[in-house]
Order: structure tokens, then sequence, then C-alpha cells
């Protein structure tokens, strides 16, 4: 019998999807920016010296921030109003208000990075948490991402003059 979970999505969203964690997800996608020519990412310091290594590291990078679908992000993240107890004195209302700006807000998040939020939330917290307890389970790996991507896309428009 197998291990491996098959996921019914396409492309960069089941690779994404197939990650454990977004920790992971950003090891595997410096292993593969490291196995581009004359890419060079250790930690936060990147390095590359050709405009087609750039190129092709910031279309790898932004395989790793597509998004889940939108209503997939609201179906799960409904269910918080009922999973959740209510903060202090907040009505059934608030709650839904509060829910459906963070959908809102994580719209643009990388899939695996709305999983791990689901996923942890639900283990982490007993009362409707607050958008920065929710961010700060992806904060690191999401910014790392983010730093990536704006160093090699700031190293094509460097590279292209």
């Amino acid at each position: 019998m197998s291990k491996v979970v098959q996921i019914k999505e396409n492309g960069n969203l089941a690779v994404l999807l197939a990650h454990r964690s977004p920790t992971s997800a950003n090891s595997q996608l410096v292993r593969e920016l490291n196995g581009l020519a004359s890419v060079d990412v250790s930690g936060v310091r990147c390095e590359v010296t050709k405009l087609e290594s750039a190129l092709a590291a910031v279309a790898n990078i932004e395989a790793y921030m597509t998004p889940h679908r939108p209503e997939k992000v609201g179906e799960l993240f409904r269910r918080w109003k009922f999973l959740f107890q209510r903060p202090y004195e907040t009505s059934m209302e608030e709650c839904s208000a509060r829910v459906d700006m963070m959908i809102e807000s994580m719209l643009d998040l990388p899939a695996d990075c709305i999983m791990h939020i689901y996923n942890q939330s639900i283990k982490t917290f007993r009362i409707l948490p607050p958008y920065s307890d929710v961010y700060g389970l992806i904060k690191t790996p999401y910014e790392m991402r983010k730093l990536y991507l704006d160093f090699f896309q700031n190293k094509v428009d460097e590279l292209r003059k």
C-alpha cells in the first residue's frame, strides 16, 4: 500500500499541496534554485549572474507563490465560525465578519501556506484568533519567498540594462 497521497489539483497547485509545510516547500524551492546555472541561494543571500537564470528563478518562485482557489479558501475558513469559540462578548455576526475579512486577506497567500494555516490553527487555537496570530503561522516561509522573488525580479531588471 502506497503512502503517497493523491492530490486532485493541477500543475503548481498539486506540487505545492504535496509539501508537508511551507518550510519544506521552501527547502525544495532553494534546492531547485541552486540547481539553476549561475544561481546561488543560501539563506537570505542570493546571487545570479545570467539573465536566463534570473528569469528561470522568477518563474520557479512564482510557481511556489500560486494561491489556492478562492472558493476552497472560503470553504475551509468559513468553518471557523463554528470550530472556534467566539471571543468574549462578541456576536455571531461579528465573528462571521472577522472570518470573512480573514478569508479576503488570505486569498493571495500560496496554497501550501493556506493549508498549513488551516491545519495548524485547528490544533493551536481554541478561540477565534486574530489575523496577526494566523499570519504568524506562515510569516517566515512566506516572507522568504517574497524576498527571493523581489531579489530575482530586481536582478532581471538589472541584467536587462
